[in-house]
């Protein structure tokens, strides 16, 4: 069985809260040795020291450190705490797809996902399977918040309860501590290109406006979105023209102008390659088709 690194989810829809509390071990105390609970299993460590095992992995977890048990696998005390002991631990659950990973990857939605879905696609987030907490005291102060609200009538809880857990999952993402120089890089060649897409774009613009060799990049931006600049540039138009063709009247003309192509010829092309049907033929499947007659209309007297 391969080595856990990551867990990653395919988002939205995203995981939700189960349940959570603070729990503190003595000296001789052990964690449950438990097999498939059916749900994830986070324990954050505040003092002391826990020995945990799942499957072929083992660790000693202190002071800040995070754990996410999976909910398919073997989970064992590896030997008894040796000092108090104090942990959070929450249970979640995903409705939507995830893996278990050596490195972060993204994948693939479900290609059933409604094509209607312009502005929220699917995205992966990458939790580390196991961390030590780089800011701990906001990660801590959420989850204080997390289980008190718990503690409210159901249908108060219902909100509070899901969107403090929301930044709880933030905080533990992979990513939200100190990112390296290659990631802040990617992210704001990923701006840039967002926010000129509608004009030409060339991997020497790119070098010229960061001051950067395009080879470095390239290997940037693959590295933290697995495309190139000018990939990522392509598939960013496109959307982009998707969603136009939906939400506007506007010639498909336009729309190539609009979106950073010059011919419409390259934009259709490129389209069809993406969405298996031609900008024109998109935007007609979402037209309610003309009445085969005007007495169709014609009120009976």
């Amino acid at each position: 069985m391969g080595i856990s690194g990551y867990l990653s989810f395919l988002v939205p829809p995203f995981p939700y809260f189960i349940e959570g509390n603070i729990t503190t071990y003595q000296p001789g105390d052990r964690h449950p040795d438990r097999y498939r609970l059916g749900y994830f299993d986070v324990i954050i460590v505040r003092n002391g020291a826990l020995y945990l095992g799942e499957e072929n992995q083992s660790w000693t977890l202190t002071e800040n450190d995070a754990l996410i048990l999976e909910p398919d696998k073997h989970h064992f005390p590896v030997k008894p705490c040796s000092v108090e002991t104090s942990f959070y631990w929450f249970h979640f659950l995903t409705p939507n797809r995830w893996l278990s990973q050596a490195e972060p990857h993204l994948f693939a939605g479900s290609p059933s996902m409604s094509n209607l879905h312009f502005h929220m696609d699917n995205a992966t987030i990458h939790l580390p399977k196991h961390q030590n907490l780089a800011y701990p005291k906001e990660l801590f102060s959420n989850l204080d918040l997390l289980m008190a609200s718990t503690l409210k009538p159901s249908k108060l809880a219902l909100w509070a309860t899901q969107m403090t857990f929301m930044k709880v999952i933030q905080r533990l993402e992979a990513g939200q501590g100190p990112k390296d120089s290659s990631t802040q890089l990617a992210e704001q060649l990923e701006l840039y290109l967002k926010q000129n897409y509608h004009r030409p774009i060339t991997n020497q613009d790119l070098a010229n406006h960061f001051h950067m060799h395009p080879n470095y990049l390239a290997r940037c931006m693959k590295a933290a979105f697995q495309y190139t600049p000018l990939e990522y540039l392509l598939r960013y138009r496109l959307e982009q023209g998707r969603s136009l063709l939906i939400q506007t009247d506007a010639p498909i003309q336009r729309i190539t102008e609009d979106i950073g192509f010059s011919q419409v010829s390259y934009f259709s092309r490129c389209f069809k390659e993406q969405y298996g049907l031609s900008p024109h033929h998109y935007r007609k499947q979402f037209r309610k088709p003309p009445s085969e007659s005007a007495d169709a209309k014609t009120p009976i007297t």
